[in-house]
């Protein structure tokens, strides 16, 4: 009996060891890392109160911090700048107020609403002389992006990166891939990349592989890799990228597939927004590619930063226009200041367009303290989402919005994709990132600043027409809810961190 009882007590007592091993690293990890006390004791209870299983959880989606992204990036851009390659140097401090024009001699940025929120929102990063000369367009849904890639993409001379989260094994995806195939036996330069995540359908058929063989590049995206030591299944790279012999970009919310088209679509399309830019902000949105390529292929920054692919910007427009990464790295904070600062700089009125509405507490108090200091403040969200737990979860917010006087709009079907901010008809943010705490803190996205009349113009106008397609929701309809209705929306709001 005795030579039973005690291997178990030492299997018992090595279980135990390897336990209290693990769970204080982690548990370290999580007094390091977590900074929201509610999280940070959730996660302390789960490792500790589930042996082995808490700890695999916590790897999986506990674990936000991705530095091999951020290294990548810092290496491409330390090339770009040992190299000379456009955008180029820096051009004095944060919040400098000229440019250096064609001539060589100093001229004054443009006076004006818009570049007194660039330079409150820019403080802490780039020169404002650094986003002068694009050329910025507003385009709406599959119908207006997709035949100007493809034109773009006709026209190319030496290279074609494109990046998507969502490339769907459909037809319009396979239109892309088969186009871009076309310019690869033509001899340029192609890439294609994508996330494993949201193209699973098209990661597993033969799309890619065709695509291959006709000389096409093809790079995916997991963060989830446990042979290289990334265990982290809860991140995504969700932006959605194309950059065209270096000087034509394409960037917003989009995704490849058939519904984004009205022919496919039944007439009915989602709704959704993405840029065309030509000028120096392209470059930026090409070291994006390029870093995230790095990351997904291991191709080498120095083989990847070269002149061909950064050519010098002519000045394309009076856009001023910034490109701004988020990512996990680094805390993860970069969209939320940027957000934050740009929703605390409104003074007359504050427009956000978004699919989901499920922010983390800085953006919800900003949006609630410009509506209280006067601000007059709108929110449109669909009316009838893709994911019915965001819905509920964005609804348990509801009531603090309304009580601080912000206008809640909830826009009908079809379902809106779009996301836009826009700040006191002068400034604006556009691009992939959403309202929700996935892509403000997990997700790899790319928001876009952008302050031109013609531009914002547009936008405003589309906006507005958001606004005249949606019902208003009102404080009393929303507080006669039913008790069950109330309990669904705070249990799927528990989930925050993950939507």
């Amino acid at each position: 009996m005795t030579a039973i009882v005690l291997p178990a007590l030492q299997d018992l007592t090595i279980a135990g060891i390897a336990h209290a091993v693990i769970g204080v690293s982690l548990s370290l990890h999580v007094l390091l890392n977590k900074h929201r006390p509610v999280s940070a004791v959730l996660w302390l209870a789960t490792l500790w109160a589930f042996p082995f299983v808490g700890a695999l959880v916590y790897l999986c989606f506990g674990v936000d911090q991705v530095e091999r992204g951020a290294e990548a990036r810092a290496a491409c851009r330390a090339i770009q700048r040992e190299r000379g390659l456009p955008p180029g140097a820096d051009l004095g401090a944060p919040g400098a107020s000229a440019t250096v024009g064609a001539t060589g001699t100093a001229a004054a940025l443009p006076a004006g609403r818009g570049v007194e929120i660039l330079d409150v929102t820019n403080r802490s990063r780039r020169p404002l002389a650094r986003m002068r000369g694009n050329r910025v367009e507003l385009l709406v849904d599959g119908d207006e992006l997709y035949p100007a890639l493809d034109a773009a993409i006709d026209a190319a001379r030496d290279s074609i990166h494109v990046q998507s989260f969502i490339i769907a094994r459909d037809a319009t995806g396979r239109a892309l891939v088969e186009r871009l195939a076309a310019r690869a036996r033509d001899g340029l330069a192609v890439r294609l990349l994508y996330d494993r995540f949201g193209s699973t359908y098209a990661h597993y058929s033969t799309m890619f592989r065709k695509a291959r063989k006709a000389g096409v590049q093809v790079a995916s995206i997991s963060h989830a890799s446990p042979l290289r030591g990334r265990f982290q299944v809860n991140l995504r790279n969700h932006r959605k990228v194309a950059v065209i012999d270096g000087t034509i970009g394409f960037t917003g919310g989009i995704n490849i597939g058939d519904p984004n088209v009205a022919a496919r679509a039944a007439g009915e399309p989602i709704r959704d927004y993405h840029l065309q830019v030509a000028g120096p902000a392209v470059a930026e949105l090409q070291l994006q590619f390029v870093a995230d390529w790095s990351f997904a292929s291991g191709e080498a920054p120095a083989d990847l930063v070269l002149e061909r692919y950064f050519p010098a910007q002519p000045h394309a427009g009076d856009g001023l226009v910034n490109v701004v990464p988020g990512g996990p790295y680094s805390g993860g904070q970069a969209l939320t200041d940027l957000l934050f600062a740009a929703i605390g700089a409104a003074t007359r009125t504050l427009r956000i367009v978004t699919p989901y509405f499920v922010p983390n507490e800085p953006i919800l108090q900003a949006i609630r303290a410009a509506a209280l200091r006067g601000v007059d403040t709108r929110l449109v969200v669909p009316q009838l989402g893709n994911h019915w737990y965001v819905d509920y979860a964005a609804r348990s917010l509801y009531t603090s919005l309304l009580e601080s006087g912000v206008r809640i709009f909830e826009r009908r079907p079809p379902f809106s994709h779009a996301k836009a901010l826009l700040v006191d008809d002068a400034y604006a943010v556009l691009g992939s990132p959403n309202l929700d705490y996935r892509s403000l803190h997990l997700n790899f996205e790319t928001a876009v600043e952008v302050v031109d009349d013609a531009f914002l113009g547009r936008l405003r106008d589309q906006i507005a027409s958001e606004l005249a397609h949606s019902v208003e929701v009102s404080l009393d309809a929303h507080r006669a809810r039913s008790m069950a209705r109330r309990l669904a929306e705070n249990f799927c709001y528990l989930f925050q961190p993950l939507l």
